[in-house]
């Protein structure tokens, strides 16, 4: 009884064990203004992480998830590790001692908390604060805006640029900057280092990002920092005892920094006294209009196009209200655009309309409108497209064109009503179309069909010789569903990966078909299992000497490979239709 409390104990340790969320950190004490490591760990997947509270502490990164699995077969049985890891880059401006709250996870609808951590921050030296400076004064992020002044809708350029001179191994975005109040439209920007020289100092300089800013609304908008992780080479001290090494160059460490930008800030003025019709159009822009034909049949198409070029916030632009006649029928515009550096260079932007007019005559597209607010003049602009004249024949379709006349009158003269028909086809119908013996036979012989259906499948059910016939053909579908991978590997010549397949999907298909975890995998179980549901010894014995067929093949002759892979894929298939066969 003793020995069974300890193994239980042992057990329960075991998997409490397996289900902490633990927590630790590369530095602690820390020095201010040095990166510190903070990782997460479970030994299983969960989800719906909820991060700590790294209060006074600045995060420069995180959270970064990965996921660790590994799959194990050894003597029959296999095991299935995972391990999820949340990682955080943080870095503290004040020495102290800092608590960062318990994060939780959730595990199979079971909610896991970590243990608070305290992370102990000292000064550093002055000359950790030197090496600070000079990585500050060495690597940075300048940001560069066309203009810092501008009104609603007027759009900027915004450059970020990371100047070097320390030897970079690698650089990635860890942060992008937030753009509220913005509509940005990104361009391709060249990430090559070129050489440039400030203050008579020469750096690496490259582009890194390069948006086109569309002002939403008004206001002192800021435009949050960019941060970048960098990876640093660092050269190793010679080794005075290694000379060789030292011949050679020694050898690199790579140091891991995370720079930013400076926020900016940029004051949008609202418009002033906006004409009632302005939709928001910013820039200098010109708008023009044509159709395809002026004459035309009716129920013909026509393409009306309504095009916009110039330079502001063209993409931006939406349809315009055209008062096309009433008889036409109008579908939705197609539109088309060319944006050259999000509008701040020549654009064109297209709304091809189709129309279709219904009824002859002379018909007029109005001139449209559209107002722009010009931010080189400082004022309102407003740009019309021309008036064109329609005229429509009558449709080459046998249609009266007194009917036609008719209806068009009716339809201009009186808005509120539709033609009425003059002629019509009506008959009289009779008192009884059908008797009521052959209705209701009708009305009844559906119910009886069903019924009759229903109890001659009971009947043929019971009585059908054929049914293992479709058992088979059943258990055929699963075996080649589950031996489908195994048959790749054949067809690519792929020896080691046909068995270790084949090897995967019996297990597989035993696992799911038994109803068996993983971990309890194994040829012992088989037998009790196949024994349990009274499987033939026969079959039990051809399932496990498949099994150590599989275990063995990879030592097989080269000669005999590719017979080999047939055949066993054949018993593969045939085992797994035996024991669907037997457990019918």
């Amino acid at each position: 009884m003793k020995k069974l409390s300890i193994i239980l104990f042992l057990f329960c340790s075991a998997l409490l064990q397996a289900q902490q969320l633990k927590v630790s950190a590369d530095k602690n004490p820390a020095i201010v203004g040095e990166q510190i490591l903070i990782q997460y760990k479970i030994n299983t997947k969960g989800q719906n992480f909820k991060s700590p509270n790294f209060k006074g502490l600045k995060v420069l990164s995180g959270p970064n998830p990965s996921t660790q699995s590994s799959y194990s077969f050894v003597n029959g049985k296999s095991q299935n590790t995972s391990s999820t890891t949340y990682t955080y880059y943080i870095k503290a401006v004040k020495s102290g001692t800092y608590t960062i709250s318990p994060a939780s996870i959730t595990v199979k609808g079971k909610k896991i908390q970590s243990k608070a951590y305290a992370l102990k921050v000292v000064k550093g030296s002055e000359k950790n604060k030197a090496q600070q400076q000079v990585l500050a004064d060495n690597l940075f992020i300048k940001v560069e805006v066309s203009k810092r002044n501008i009104v609603v809708g007027e759009q900027i350029l915004v450059s970020y640029k990371l100047f070097t001179r320390i030897d970079l191994h690698n650089t990635e975005l860890s942060s992008l900057p937030a753009l509220n109040g913005f509509w940005a439209k990104d361009l391709e920007a060249s990430s090559r280092f070129k050489r440039d020289v400030i203050d008579g100092i020469a750096y690496n300089v490259a582009t890194i990002k390069k948006s086109v800013l569309t002002a939403q609304k008004s206001g002192e908008l800021v435009i949050d920092p960019m941060e970048l992780k960098c990876s640093i080479r660092i050269q190793k001290k010679k080794n005075n005892r290694d000379p060789f090494a030292n011949f050679f160059g020694g050898s690199q460490n790579l140091q891991e920094e995370f720079i930013s930008s400076k926020p900016i800030t940029i004051k949008v003025a609202e418009l002033s006294n906006p004409p009632a019709n302005f939709k928001g159009a910013v820039g200098n822009m010109k708008i023009k209009s044509s159709v395809d034909n002026t004459t035309i049949n009716a129920n013909d198409a026509i393409t009306y196009k309504l095009t916009i070029t110039g330079t502001g916030n063209i993409e931006l632009i939406e349809p315009l209200a055209i008062l096309f006649p009433e008889d036409f029928e109008v579908y939705d515009p197609k539109i088309t655009d060319r944006i050259f550096e999000g509008g701040r260079k020549r654009s064109v932007k297209t709304f091809e309309y189709l129309l279709i007019p219904r009824y002859k005559g002379n018909y007029s597209i109005p001139s449209t409108s559209l107002i722009i607010y010009n931010t080189k003049k400082k004022k309102y602009e407003t740009k019309k497209t021309s008036k064109h004249t329609l005229t429509i024949l009558a449709s080459k379709n046998n249609e009266q064109e007194s009917g036609i006349v008719n209806k068009q009158q009716v339809r201009t003269e009186q808005k509120d009503i539709l033609y009425i028909f003059t002629e019509s086809n009506l008959q009289v119908i009779k008192e009884r179309i059908i008797h009521p013996k052959l209705f209701y036979t009708l009305l009844l012989l559906p119910i009886f069909l069903i019924i009759f259906l229903w109890i001659y499948n009971k009947i043929v059910s019971k009585t059908d010789t054929s049914g293992s016939e479709w058992k088979n053909r059943k258990a055929n579908k699963i075996a080649l569903k589950k031996l489908n991978t195994a048959q790749i590997c054949i067809n690519s010549n792929d020896f080691d990966g046909f068995f270790e397949e084949i090897e995967k999907s019996l297990w597989g298909y035993f696992a799911d078909k038994f109803k068996v975890e993983s971990a309890d995998l194994s040829k012992e179980t088989v037998s009790t299992y196949f024994k349990s549901s009274a499987i033939d010894n026969t079959i039990e014995s051809k399932f496990i000497t498949l099994l150590d067929e599989c275990e063995f093949a990879r030592y097989a002759p080269e000669s005999n490979k590719n017979a080999q892979m047939d055949t066993v894929l054949t018993k593969a298939k045939n085992i797994i239709i035996e024991v669907e066969t037997a457990l019918k």
